[in-house]
């Protein structure tokens, strides 16, 4: 069996005396892409900080190739990271932004010009090779980063918020890249992101936390499909939660709500709501409704561009599309107040 590149041992993170990481155990096999994901203060960069060196465990064991690293400093770890800020020198060129990592691994001067322009050729910049970072685009700036720490060759490949100073245009084709990168170099990469969009297309796992503790990983699809609390099911933005008869509590996509003309039978095999339209946004290629029933509120989508606020309207929720929540162990969870969450990294 292949030794899991990194393995976390119940490790726990303080600061202050308030609890970051709470005794997460986590598994990463080689070759993997993992995305740790969770709102501000969930632990997630704590954790990679302190899978990097950066900061040290107050508790727990960090095992690199199935060795114990926990105490290791950063610079032998043989670890890349690719930062939200990029983290170039300016003063470098592309070229020598690239070779830094292996001048000071000691790597003799051929085999660093062979390593910079395999990876410059692998991310599309060779032909920018003696330009400043002050003369690329954000997206050229970020490909540098990512081909420095790739140079390496590092064990694992560490990426903390690397997209989210792009604009939505550029962040959609720097994920495809970066995935490119990632399954044609076989490595091991852990991203941090609170983008659930991003970590569905990018990871083979994810891992969601809440309160630095872990509270669902699996693959994407299985994750997104059955969310095991409430908690899980609004950060995947899942918005209708309800208790139906004999089912007890569930919560049901937007866009796997009905929304049945005057005229049109519902079909079988699931409840009949009638509310009342309180908003109505146009999409482009569908409609968000947010009806109101009771002290009910539910969110569907539809094509149907003739509703407006203040009309009636039908809701089929099918049974078959809902999903049982068991809620959340709210004695196992650890509430921080704002200032604690604000004094903690994210």
């Amino acid at each position: 069996m292949t030794t899991p590149v990194v393995q976390l041992q119940s490790i726990t993170r303080e600061f202050s005396g308030t609890v970051a990481v709470d005794s997460i155990d986590l598994t990463v096999p080689r070759g993997e892409f993992t995305a740790l994901l969770g709102p501000s203060g969930c632990g997630k960069t704590t954790t990679l900080r302190m899978i990097a060196g950066f900061l040290e465990p107050t508790g727990g064991t960090i095992l690199l190739d199935g060795k114990d690293a926990t105490t290791l400093p950063p610079e032998r770890r043989n670890i890349g990271m690719v930062f939200q800020s990029y983290a170039l020198f300016p003063h470098l060129t592309v070229e020598k932004n690239v070779a830094f990592g292996l001048r000071m691994r000691g790597v003799l001067a051929a085999e660093i010009r062979t390593r910079v322009a395999e990876v410059l050729d692998l991310v599309g910049l060779a032909h920018l090779a003696g330009r400043k970072p002050r003369q690329l685009s954000g997206g050229q700036q970020q490909r540098v980063a990512l081909a420095r720490a790739v140079a390496i060759r590092p064990s694992v490949l560490l990426l903390d918020e690397p997209l989210s100073n792009l604009d939505a245009r550029l962040r959609v084709q720097m994920r495809q890249e970066l995935l490119r990168v990632q399954r044609e170099t076989g490595l091991t990469a852990i991203l941090v992101t609170h983008d659930q969009e991003e970590a569905l297309e990018l990871a083979d796992s994810m891992v969601i936390l809440d309160h630095g503790r872990i509270v669902q990983q699996g693959p994407p699809r299985e994750v997104f499909q059955t969310p095991a609390t409430r908690f899980v099911a609004e950060f995947l933005g899942y918005e209708n939660f309800l208790d139906l008869p004999g089912r007890g509590p569930v919560t049901i996509r937007p866009e796997h709500i009905g929304v049945l003309g005057p005229d049109r039978e519902p079909p079988a095999g699931g409840e009949v709501i009638d509310a009342t339209v309180t908003a109505v946004r146009f999409r482009g290629t569908d409609v968000a409704v947010t009806a109101t029933t009771g002290d009910r509120i539910l969110h569907a989508v539809t094509t149907d561009d003739t509703l407006r606020a203040g009309a009636p309207i039908r809701l089929h929720l099918p049974h078959a599309q809902a999903i049982p929540l068991p809620g959340d162990d709210g004695d196992a969870r650890r509430d921080l107040s704002d200032s604690d969450r604000q004094e903690l990294p994210a």
